[in-house]
């Protein structure tokens, strides 16, 4: 039957069964919002612009500028930024997801789809626009909800993940129990590359493999709030093996990105052509040969300066542990816990205590040699990991760049543009025309105290308010 037919078969059955109803439409109501008054900082390392006016449309930005010279569209609702400062999106180039028990340790019974999707919303309520996930990601769970963001369009936190990271035969992570059964563990170069083929397969953002031998004091070291045995030392990767996967990933059109800690790590992992560091060198100052060859291979650092930190910080009761910022996504019972004098008398007695306060003064004057020498920093984590909070830990690592000797526009910069630009986002990472309508929104100045930025007033996905209240019961109470 041709079409002509089909049209006039199609008439007379309308006629005989009288007019079609009207059918409801599904698709979502467009919004057009213009935001006016206060500041914003652009995210792109410029000068903020004050008295801001900008519009969002359909989740895009579609003008910005000062407010005398952006037009209100008619129709938009107006929303009033008076006496407040936005912010874009931070994205996390290293974190993690699914694990968090009740005491805010890792448990691999944790890892399960819903979850994930609480540590995803975790990230959310904080302004943290992406995660890469690196590693730790054990069965195909993160891979379904990468996909279904992207038919779906997102309301959470975008789901980056390199699948199960590789490491030797008994290296690190296995000691870390909840990590124990994930990655890869290679004795060959043949075992490697069949492992990034695996990886390939499934479409990995990233390939991670760890390169540290976690060495400590002998002893005993504190581990997921007690003593323990001290640990011998674990195998670490060879040049051969390291190479073989590097190379086999950049032969499947992926980077490869390192967990490390020994400026000699380093340079091998250089040398091979990793893609990026995601830990910070910590056992000794970086030098100019390692500088100029990250600059003539446009190899990427990510300082994790918080994962460093929280190796020996509640030992010293921080300040920042009663902020009322962070409160709102952990319980009460385990801010109580890391507060009581157990925790912190465990940690005080650590015998590695001394190591870990000294290799984080390693990180931080590393970090801030390696940025003023132009090599690519992001900005990560490695939270969700034990007592590694998602979401605030990624504007305590604002603070802590600020300590390091960034400008607080410097900090922001990288939290946003560079890291979204580093992880191949095209969408999201400024406060532009074109780009996502992605933000939060603050009542104090960021570029006078970093601090300010996670004093949250509103966050705005897409140009949409997120209903941040309706999230935290599920932050405090789960498990």
């Amino acid at each position: 039957m041709n079409r002509v037919s089909l049209l006039a078969l199609a008439a007379l059955v309308l006629g005989a069964c009288g007019a079609p109803e009207e059918i409801e439409s599904t698709e979502p109501e467009r919004v057009v919002t213009f935001f006016e008054g206060g500041r914003a900082i652009l995210g792109n390392g410029s000068e903020v612009i004050e008295d801001v006016a900008f519009v969002v449309d359909d989740g895009i930005v579609t003008a910005i500028g000062p407010v005398a010279e952006v037009e209100h569209p008619p129709g938009a609702e107006r929303y009033d930024l008076s006496d407040h400062t936005v912010v874009p999106f931070l994205h996390n180039m290293h974190g993690h997801v699914g694990y968090l028990d009740r005491f805010g340790e890792m448990s691999a019974d944790q890892y399960t789809r819903e979850n994930i999707l609480i540590d995803l919303d975790r990230y959310l309520y904080y302004g943290v626009g992406t995660v890469a996930v690196l590693g730790s990601d054990r069965d195909d769970t993160a891979f379904q909800i990468r996909g279904e963001q992207q038919g779906a369009g997102l309301t959470t936190t975008r789901l980056m993940t390199a699948g199960r990271g590789i490491t030797a035969r008994n290296g690190f992570p296995l000691r870390i129990e909840p990590l124990s059964d994930v990655p890869y563990q290679i004795a060959s170069e043949d075992e490697a590359r069949a492992a990034v083929q695996g990886l390939a397969a499934q479409g990995v953002d990233f390939v991670k493999v760890w390169l540290d031998d976690d060495r400590r004091v002998s002893g005993q070291v504190y581990r997921f709030g007690q003593l323990t045995n001290q640990y011998s030392t674990v195998t670490k990767l060879s040049p051969a093996l390291y190479g073989a996967i590097i190379d086999e990933a950049h032969q499947n059109n992926l980077r490869v990105v390192a967990h490390v800690r020994y400026l000699a790590d380093a340079k091998g992992l250089v040398e091979a052509g990793i893609d990026g560091l995601v830990h910070s060198i910590r056992d000794r100052a970086v030098d100019s040969a390692l500088i100029q060859a990250m600059l003539d291979n446009d190899v990427f650092y990510v300082p994790t300066l918080t994962a460093h930190e929280s190796t020996f910080i509640y030992a010293d009761e921080p300040a920042w542990l009663r902020e009322g910022a962070l409160r709102e996504s952990v319980s009460g019972a385990i801010i109580g816990r890391l507060s009581s004098r157990g925790i912190v008398g465990t940690m005080q007695q650590d015998p590695n205590l001394t190591l870990l306060r000294g290799e984080f003064e390693n990180a931080m004057e590393n970090f801030k040699a390696l940025y003023d020498a132009g090599v690519a920093v992001g900005l990560g984590t490695d939270s969700g990991g034990t007592h590694r909070f998602p979401g605030f830990f990624e504007h305590r690592e604002l603070e802590l760049m600020v300590q390091a000797g960034l400008t607080p526009l410097q900090a922001i910069t990288v939290g946003t543009q560079e890291s979204g630009r580093l992880l191949g986002l095209e969408d999201t990472g400024t406060l532009e025309v074109g780009r996502r309508g992605d933000f939060i929104i603050v009542p104090d100045d960021p570029l006078t105290d970093i601090t300010a930025t996670r004093n949250i007033a509103e966050v705005f996905r897409g140009g949409v308010e997120v209903e941040r209240s309706t999230m935290m019961s599920t932050f405090t109470t789960v498990n």
